[in-house]
């Protein structure tokens, strides 16, 4: 299997994952953490640390506590998701505090977090937010990464130095 391939694989096994959590209980969203990180491979020393750290982050600004929890390891990198009742835990609340995370925290720049309910995912544009910003060149990030705008080679040490830095607790 080619490293996409892996990656894409990856991606498959978090969406079933995503989708058996949401079916799991009325009302339910799921919250993903994950780093952005580009090229090969996504799994890099210092992930579990910068993930765990953004989970309790995340649990504490909400007070939250899903009813459902697991980390995958796989193709597509390291990723935390988490299953809450939306009947007592609000799925904005929980994008803002993600959006607080990615703002606040060392390695929130690569930060990588998804909140989804049974009608979609949450996007920062939908909650009237900024999109995120190139980590080279502070425009949009997607606009960068669909135009294959910069070095991958840079954009990857960038990250690899932002995962250093938040690993050591710098």
């Amino acid at each position: 299997m080619t490293p996409l391939e892996e990656v894409l694989s990856g991606r498959d096994e978090r969406a079933a994952w995503q989708k058996k959590m949401l079916a799991a209980r009325e009302g339910a969203f799921v919250c993903q953490i994950g780093l952005n990180v580009p090229g090969f491979p996504k799994r890099v020393p210092g992930d579990i640390k910068i993930v765990k750290e953004c989970r309790r982050f995340l649990l504490a600004c909400v007070g939250a506590a899903p009813f459902e929890e697991h980390y995958l390891d796989n193709g597509a990198g390291l990723c935390w998701q988490g299953a809450f009742d939306g009947r007592k835990f609000d799925a904005r609340a929980m994008k803002d505090a993600a959006v607080e995370a990615e703002n606040s925290m060392e390695a929130g720049r690569i930060l990588d977090i998804d909140v989804l309910t049974s009608e979609g995912q949450l996007s920062r544009l939908d909650m009237g937010l900024p999109p995120r910003r190139c980590l080279v060149c502070g425009e949009s990030a997607k606009a960068c990464a669909r135009a294959g705008k910069h070095d991958p080679a840079e954009l990857r040490e960038i990250v690899m130095r932002i995962i250093k830095t938040a690993a050591a607790g710098r």
